[in-house]
């Protein structure tokens, strides 16, 4: 009965058998969003699909193109697989171009051996503060994903305009929420098949405007504010001049005011620190 039970539960049987896909837990969804999937989103999604099968040789042409353009060459995979891209890594390539005085690292073949390992340096970053910022980390990345994907630079425009639109149309103390605005919108869609930068309006990407844009959203900066200055108006106390060192009469210059009159080198009253003997002797 034993050798029954454990062979009735004996996984390893099917050891060899090729991996069943529609036992996956996603499948039946999977299913369904790729049936509904417009063509534009397919054609992305065909395009993903081919540069993966061999990720390194599509960077390699890539790389021998004459027509490429600027864009962190760690970063050219990510592309390929339409991942999220930090935008400060972005940046800190464009500001470099636009740096005279910075200077590239001197070739080393064993660093660029490591270049697409874990053993890799970290890349270099620059914050991305303000709308020009943006702009400049922004447009190097479209045009590197419209090379890639030639059939969505109009999409790629959509997006630029909408952040324009933001930056014009809210307060600059709300233009650090935008910046937060536009990388969880990133972030999403990086992760995203169904998802493209044109579709603003889509649900989970119109929340999220809620979320950092709106005066009551849980991430604006601008509610962050007043929460932190409600929080300091209701736990600040009066100041208690009368627990205080009076630091004119110290220098003998007070006529009489609410602090205290002691001295603050002896802590007796009757003089200042201005005539201490006690401080004198020591």
């Amino acid at each position: 009965r034993s050798k029954r039970a454990r062979k009735e539960f004996d996984f390893d049987d099917d050891d060899d058998a090729p991996q069943d896909k529609s036992d996956f837990g996603w499948a039946a969804e999977s299913f369904i969003n790729l049936a509904v999937m417009s063509d534009r989103h397919k054609k992305v999604l065909k395009k993903i699909k081919n540069y993966k099968k061999n990720i390194y040789g599509a960077v390699e042409s890539i790389e021998q193109c004459g027509n490429v353009p600027p864009f962190p060459s760690k970063l050219w995979r990510t592309i390929l697989r339409d991942e999220y891209i930090d935008l400060a890594e972005v940046h800190a390539m464009v500001a470099a171009r636009h740096n005279p005085i910075a200077v590239a690292p001197p070739a080393n073949a064993f660093a660029e051996a490591l270049q697409f390992t874990s053993f890799a340096r970290p890349a270099d970053t620059k914050a991305i503060t303000d709308m020009f910022a943006w702009t400049r980390a922004w447009l190097a990345t479209a045009n590197a994903v419209a090379f890639a994907f030639p059939n969505r630079r109009e999409e790629l425009n959509s997006y630029t305009l909408h952040i324009h639109q933001l930056f014009e149309d809210y307060h600059p103390s709300m233009h650090g929420s935008i910046l937060l605005y536009d990388r969880a919108v990133r972030q999403l869609i990086g992760t995203r098949r169904d998802l493209l930068f044109d579709e603003t309006a889509h649900t989970d990407i119109a929340r999220f405007r809620t979320i950092y844009l709106d005066s009551g959203g849980i991430h604006s900066r601008t509610a962050a504010a007043a929460g932190s200055s409600s929080q300091a108006q209701g736990s600040g106390k009066t100041r208690n001049r009368s627990k205080e060192v009076c630091r004119r009469f110290n220098r003998g210059e007070c006529d009489g005011c609410e602090r205290k009159h002691i001295c603050a080198s002896c802590g007796e009253s009757g003089h200042g620190a201005n005539s201490c003997g006690k401080s004198r002797r020591k």
